[in-house]
């Protein structure tokens, strides 16, 4: 099979697999690998954003309720927010502070 297959066309390399990637958290490269690197942004990052600047709470749990999302995705969405500068990190007791001040209604 492999010496047939060898006569009917020429090799197609992906060249990225042959480059050094990097460690996750340093540039990425490793993370869109596996599809959890910046790459396309989710379609629900908007939604999420209004519901924690709505309720001025930045919490995993809050997401998953207002959206009926998964665990995974919500932690997911609420990182993107830390990583744009819209909560802060995690404190030691668990608690984000919403960094942009509240809109006017």
């Amino acid at each position: 099979v492999v010496s047939y297959l060898k006569t009917q066309g020429e090799p197609n390399y992906i060249e990225g697999v042959l480059e050094g990637g990097t460690v996750d958290g340093e540039g990425g490269e490793v993370g869109d690998l596996f599809g959890d690197g910046g790459g396309e942004k989710d379609p629900m990052y908007d939604q999420a954003v209004e519901v924690v600047l709505k309720n001025r709470k930045a919490s995993i749990s809050l997401v998953q309720r207002h959206l009926k999302i998964g665990y995974n995705r919500a932690a997911r969405l609420v990182e993107d927010m830390e990583k744009a500068g819209l909560v802060s990190a995690m404190s030691g007791s668990g608690q984000r502070e919403i960094l942009v001040p509240a809109r006017a209604e």
